[in-house]
């Protein structure tokens, strides 16, 4: 029996539960089961919940009567997927012929199934739900329409979907998504009347048709009656499931006269309801035509658009909080219509995603945002981040980052200049996949950037897992951040969860001096948004590039006029270099070539960050940083070095004088991150000592 294709069970016959006795390695294959996860279980956990399958029962009253049966059922996989099972099951008789076991053979005929399904046997109706497929509704709708001609009847279509369905198949399994459609299919059947249709047409998509209407209220009567009994609460392996639905209509003769136009005209009144913000009721109407015969019409234009060089890149810059100076800027896709003018992305992406064009649209941004950033490149700019969007389409090629390599490639272009911004939902809908793409991007020395942080479901225990280098504040955040408290403990939330994780952050959409001066106050590192500059043309971007602007204010704010720096190293070479590097921070830097000097400067100076060699004579950078703590407790303390005497700065290290350790010859851009990042951390610190304070000053008091 071992070596049978077919799997195998026996299992006891006299006494329940009927327990698995043995089990072959085809049924391991077949079912994912292990013998040790089967045997000891009653043979129903295969088909899980779903027990009242026809099959099932002709198996039960054979099994009763003493006989052998046979029926295709269907099985679940132990990781959740439904399978076709032919199923022989076969009593074990001994003298006298009395049943002790029962032999079961199992075989996965899923393929042949499908194919019966092709040729008609099961061509008619959804085997998971019961309820009409595709091919049935349409032959309905069509008898539905000579009918009603006939009796001068309305009829009509109501294409349902559900909400977010696939979160649950995602957080739950399949198996509990296949039980709740099942559920969802009863509730539907039981609210219309047995002259009516139900069909399932795809994964979580229903259709709805009703015949021998009398009046128009009665469809919205019976949409909102759907659309409520939806909303209840289902119970599902002992989990309570709430979902929405979005349902839109249309109605014959008012609308279409053929089942085809019926069909399309109820799912596009659907997806006004999904733009919406989904969970309503609504019915085609002549100003949803309108708008589809532009929309239509406008979708025809943007077929040729990239063909015709239609399609333009503006860039909004982003400014350093603390410095006021640009660090990079975020390209933004126009259409430059003939005859329309300017088309904004809201008006034409969603046309573009919908349609796919967003795949070859995301090919050009990536390639003209390259091929933009190496002409500033090599016009001796320093390196400025271009971030580029990505759709989540786009994100889902398979060749995606060969398609990045490419337009690395053919541009020049150092990857270090190439920021691409994701929103959480794309990465969080495939994570594992997507945690390795991700590195494969950062391996290839490209930023990353989430895009529209706080809108989704991420987590820090979600965002931990991805490396990105930057966290985007929303703008639906930032826009009341000085006068909605729930939006600015959001945002303040964000910013301490990144810098937990050494993320920088950027809020997006910054419009006035009191938002920045608040995302200053809280430690935010950049901003972007009309506050700065609007997005820009590339000849008028690169125009501001040469003028390098300062966020207005930067420069007069206390919080950025003390930030100094102290260089400490014995070699004149080395502070030069580093002042030339650290420059564009926007720092007060001071420089001292011994540690004696370096302590005369701090006594002289408020000093924030101090970043020291380990080898200078007379006094080594872990003896000055021990020295610092304990005279300037508050800065804080990194060395740079070449020698890695870690016997020299176990106790600096240890007594917490150093907090970090930076080896020569050292990143550029490392080196900048780590300086801000500390700067960063004194501010925190600091904001804490004031809080302490105050908290003090009211017990006292």
């Amino acid at each position: 029996m071992a070596a049978l294709p077919q799997g195998i069970i026996i299992t006891e016959a006299t006494a329940k539960p009927h327990s698995i006795v043995y089990v072959n390695p085809a049924f391991t294959r077949i079912t994912g089961y292990t013998a040790e996860a089967a045997i000891g279980r009653g043979a129903g956990f295969l088909v899980a919940e779903d027990m009242h399958q026809p099959g099932l029962e002709a198996i039960r009253s054979a099994l009763r009567a003493g006989a052998p049966a046979m029926a295709v059922v269907r099985s679940y996989h132990q990781d959740g997927h439904s399978f076709w099972n032919e199923l022989h099951v076969m009593p074990v008789k001994v003298d006298g012929g009395r049943v002790t076991h029962t032999l079961s053979l199992l075989q996965d005929v899923s393929a042949r199934v499908l194919e019966e399904q092709k040729l008609g046997s099961l061509a008619t109706h959804d085997p998971l739900t019961g309820l009409a497929n595709q091919i049935l509704l349409n032959d309905r709708v069509r008898q539905a329409i000579n009918h009603a001609e006939r009796d001068q009847k309305l009829i009509a279509v109501l294409q349902i979907d559900l909400d977010r369905f696939k979160h649950i198949n995602e957080a739950l399994g399949h198996r509990a998504g296949d039980i709740l459609l099942q559920a969802v299919a009863g509730r539907m059947t039981e609210c219309v009347r047995d002259s009516d249709t139900v069909a399932r047409v795809g994964g979580d998509e229903f259709v709805v048709l009703l015949t021998g209407i009398e009046q128009e209220d009665h469809l919205h009567s019976i949409g909102n009656k759907l659309r409520e009994a939806l909303a209840a609460p289902f119970h599902c392996n002992g989990q309570e499931l709430r979902i929405t639905s979005s349902i839109g209509a249309s109605l014959y003769p008012r609308d279409a006269q053929d089942a085809e136009t019926l069909l399309r005209l109820a799912d596009l009144a659907m997806y006004q309801v999904k733009d919406g913000g989904r969970d309503d009721f609504r019915c085609f109407s002549r100003e949803l035509a309108q708008r589809v015969t532009a929309l239509s019409a406008l979708e025809t234009d943007l077929r040729g658009a990239l063909s015709r060089q239609e399609l333009r890149l503006y860039y909004q810059p982003k400014a350093d909080l603390y410095s006021g100076a640009m660090t990079g800027v975020e390209a933004l896709i126009r259409w430059q219509h003939p005859t329309r003018g300017l088309v904004a992305p809201g008006d034409f992406i969603p046309l573009a995603e919908n349609s796919g064009m967003i795949v070859a649209i995301g090919q050009w941004v990536l390639h003209e945002a390259c091929r933009q950033a190496r002409a500033w490149q090599q016009e001796g700019f320093p390196v400025m981040r271009v971030a580029v969007n990505l759709s989540a389409r786009q994100f889902r090629q398979p060749d995606l980052y060969e398609q990045v390599v490419h337009a690395l490639t053919v541009n020049a272009l150092d990857a270090a200049w190439l920021e691409l911004e994701l929103t959480e939902s794309m990465v969080m809908s495939h994570a594992e996949s997507a945690i390795a793409l991700l590195r494969r991007f950062k391996q290839l020395g490209v930023k990353l950037s989430m895009d529209d942080f706080g809108t989704g479901y991420s987590s820090l225990g979600h965002l931990r897992q991805f490396p990105f280098d930057t966290l985007k504040i929303d703008r639906s955040f930032v826009q009341d951040i000085v006068t909605e408290p729930d939006d600015a403990l959001i945002a303040q939330a964000i910013i301490a969860m990144a810098h937990s994780l050494r993320l920088n952050v950027i809020a997006e959409g910054v419009e006035t001096a009191g938002q920045m001066q608040y995302l200053r106050a809280h430690l935010c590192d950049e901003i972007q948004g009309y506050l700065f500059s609007k997005p820009l043309p590339a000849a008028e971007a690169t125009e501001f590039m040469r003028r390098a602007p300062l966020l207005d204010g930067a420069g007069r704010h206390p919080a950025v006029a003390l930030r100094t720096l102290l260089l400490v190293d014995d070699e004149i070479e080395i502070l030069n270099a580093l002042r030339r590097q650290l420059r564009r921070g926007g720092y007060r830097i001071l420089t001292a070539e011994s540690g004696m000097a370096a302590l005369e400067l701090l006594a002289l100076n408020k000093v924030q960050v101090i970043l020291s060699d380990q080898r200078m004579p007379g006094m080594t950078g872990a003896e000055l940083l021990s020295r610092v703590k304990l005279l300037y407790p508050d800065t804080v303390r990194m060395v740079l070095s070449g020698y890695t005497e870690l016997s020299a700065l176990t106790d600096a290290i240890n007594q917490g004088a150093i907090y970090k350790f930076i080896t020569k010859p050292w990143d550029d851009s490392d080196l900048c991150a780590l300086i801000h990042e500390a700067f960063v951390m004194h501010d925190g610190l600091a904001q804490q000592g004031a809080h302490s304070q105050h908290g003090r000053e009211e017990i006292s008091v």
